[in-house]
């Protein structure tokens, strides 16, 4: 490859050194990687994305969508290639992704990633993580993010659906040990909670005693957990905790919510 393709690699970043440090170097294909960094992290993460070259900028956080949303138009090149600070792309997706990137980007399109999630050092390839497949890189042209608080989710209007241009595939290391775990369960459920309560909703006691055990079912029954092992029953376990932590805090504030 001799140069840097059309592409800007979106990033978000708060506290994940370690990660930038191995993830940025193997991004030397891309004309440019975009650090939207959180000021309420570690200034060593934001130093260290600077001195591996990345273009970072300081954004005071209002959530994932409005974050990626401000990193989007910090973007130059034609193609945009979002990732996570813990994701990692399968050598073989460059080819891929060079072969997309030639590709006129004058008309919206998109192609779809698979990405595999890690839980506690073991691939998950069930319990609703199966089959994972996101738009991962798609034209600037068009492109927008929601306003989710967690979850966000791109939206390119008009796009086409790239295919049979190779495989394109991401390994997604999130949960890597059981701090990670408990960390994001409580954080993801404040979000969630956050975005319901905006929304509109309120909880009862209802909710509390029947909406965990529903989503550990649904994951490690219905959607086969169990296959998963061990590592699959800890994951749905989280799940529902999560659930039970976001009705909680809803439940919680609709008890504090002052009478009409």
């Amino acid at each position: 490859m001799s140069a840097p393709l059309p592409i800007s690699v979106l990033l978000l970043a708060r506290d994940e050194t370690r990660d930038l440090e191995e993830l940025l170097p193997s991004l030397a294909f891309a004309s440019e990687v975009v650090v939207v960094w959180d000021p309420r992290g570690e200034p060593a993460t934001r130093d260290a994305a600077r001195g591996l070259g990345a273009r970072v900028f300081e954004h005071a956080w209002e959530g994932f969508g409005p974050q990626r949303r401000f990193a989007l138009e910090q973007c130059t090149q034609d193609w945009v290639l979002w990732l996570d600070a813990d994701e990692r792309l399968s050598p073989d997706s460059i080819p891929t992704l060079e072969r997309a990137s030639r590709l006129p980007a004058d008309r919206p399109a998109l192609l779809m990633a698979r990405r595999v999630t890690a839980f506690l050092g073991r691939p998950i390839h069930w319990c609703g993580w199966r089959d994972d497949r996101l738009p991962r890189l798609f034209t600037r042209r068009g492109a927008s993010f929601d306003d989710a608080p967690v979850h966000e989710q791109v939206r390119v209007d008009g796009a086409a659906t790239l295919g049979g241009l190779g495989p394109f595939r991401i390994e997604h290391m999130s949960y890597r040990t059981f701090d990670d775990c408990v960390t994001k369960m409580v954080r993801y459920a404040h979000a969630n909670a956050e975005r319901a309560w905006r929304a509109g909703r309120r909880a009862g006691v209802l909710d509390l005693g029947l909406r965990p055990p529903l989503r550990f079912l649904r994951q490690f029954v219905l959607q086969l957990g169990f296959l998963d092992g061990a590592h699959g029953f800890l994951l749905c376990a989280f799940a529902a905790a999560q659930v039970f932590l976001k009705y909680a805090e809803l439940w919680a504030r609709s008890r504090s919510e002052p009478k009409a």
